[in-house]
């Protein structure tokens, strides 16, 4: 991993022109996710994501500014640096405005420890012929396995109908 590399250096575009406004949406939202500080939060929730977007990563939902700005600085206080790589991107409408990507995800803990993982997104925006166009939808699937085995992230821990505490898989 080079930290220089922008996420989408190096994706493979599909066959169908992407309008260059939506190809500046994409590198900002991974731009602005891999920074994970409180100004690139509200960056997002303010210029990358529309009123009323909605963000969820596996079972994860965050919908509004509010509940986005939070995402990146909740998913672990060990993580220190994070970056995705888009490796190939997907057209999913005749419009444009339905995308469906494919990439590498590289964490590191505050310990050094480095995991990576594959993921895919979906990206489906207001109207892709806009100058700006905003977010309405962005879903994340990822394995976090790699994360939690080297503990760089925790499992998310919930109550059980006994009200005793559980982490998800047992980890």
């Amino acid at each position: 991993m080079t930290a220089n590399n922008a996420p989408m250096d190096g994706a493979e575009w599909p066959s169908q022109p992407i309008t260059k406004a939506m190809k500046r949406l994409l590198a900002r939202f991974y731009t602005l996710v891999d920074a994970a500080t409180v100004e690139s939060s509200e960056l997002l929730a303010g210029q990358v994501f529309g009123e009323s977007g909605e963000l969820v990563v596996n079972k994860r939902r965050m919908k509004g500014g509010e509940q986005i700005m939070s995402w990146p600085s909740k998913s672990s206080d060990d993580v220190v640096s994070r970056h995705h790589v888009v490796h190939k991107v997907y057209v999913c409408s005749e419009s444009g405005d339905d995308l469906l990507m494919t990439g590498t995800l590289t964490m590191i803990s505050s310990e050094g420890l480095v995991g990576e993982t594959s993921y895919t997104a979906r990206c489906v925006v207001d109207d892709a012929a806009l100058p700006k166009p905003k977010v309405q939808l962005w879903q994340f699937w990822l394995d976090p396995t790699p994360f939690l085995d080297l503990g760089i992230m925790r499992p998310p821990i919930r109550k059980m109908s006994s009200g005793i505490l559980d982490t998800i898989g047992g980890r």
